[in-house]
């Protein structure tokens, strides 16, 4: 029964959850949060197979596809401020790579995790299949890593924003390159509601982001295995 109820659940909760968040303007009024969690409760509830509702949800699936590819158009919108700052956003970019491998590797090893998993949350601020793809290269289990990071975008869709605006950050150049440097698609899908600006520097963050992760992750973990020995 989920199979046939899959695609038109997913999207009235998505709407349904998009209209409050209008109204209450909450970040825990999420319309990625919210609906995963209902969703969540009623495959429990019901016994329901996940499987089923994955296989139900497949032509949504599809149009996400197009949807990632849609973020090229601020990309393209924003073009003349992008080249004018490329250098410095592409060092930013993989500065913020190599800290958020590099402290999850420091405090992996402060807490003597074992490697394996490491491997699999150390890509966890990048976008879902370079996240598997990294992190099994390396050694780790791809579906915690795609776990995590579903989990890292959402707390960065949540609370990215309010949290940039209290620590004083209002440049949307610079909210978007964090958005989507910490919080990948998910968070850039957010940057894209805030604004062109936030969105357009969001989807170059997180190419560049993952890029720099994919590049710097498996030799840091390796000197991390060595170091550890």
């Amino acid at each position: 029964m989920m199979l046939w109820f899959a695609m038109p659940l997913t999207a009235l909760l998505y709407l349904w959850v998009k209209k409050l968040a209008r109204r209450y303007q909450h970040p825990l009024v999420n319309p990625i949060l919210l609906p995963a969690l209902i969703i969540i409760a009623l495959l429990i509830a019901s016994g329901q197979d996940g499987g089923a509702y994955q296989a139900g949800t497949q032509p949504l699936n599809r149009l996400l596809e197009l949807a990632v590819v849609a973020f090229a158009l601020p990309l393209y919108q924003q073009a003349a401020k992008i080249r004018q700052q490329l250098a410095p956003i592409v060092l930013c970019c993989s500065l913020s790579a190599l800290i958020s491998v590099g402290t999850t590797l420091v405090i992996g090893g402060i807490l003597q995790a074992n490697p394996e998993l490491l491997a699999s949350i150390a890509t966890k601020s990048i976008t879902t299949p370079l996240a598997m793809s990294v992190s099994q290269a390396m050694g780790g289990i791809p579906a915690i890593a795609a776990g995590l990071v579903i989990i890292v975008g959402m707390m960065g869709a949540i609370i990215g924003f309010p949290l940039l605006r209290w620590a004083g950050i209002h440049h949307p150049e610079a909210q978007g390159l964090a958005i989507g440097a910490g919080a990948h698609a998910i968070g850039t899908s957010a940057a894209a509601e805030e604004g062109p600006v936030q969105g357009a520097f969001a989807s170059l963050a997180m190419v560049v982001s993952g890029i720099a992760t994919a590049v710097l992750a498996p030799p840091l973990f390796h000197l991390y295995l060595w170091f550890m020995q």
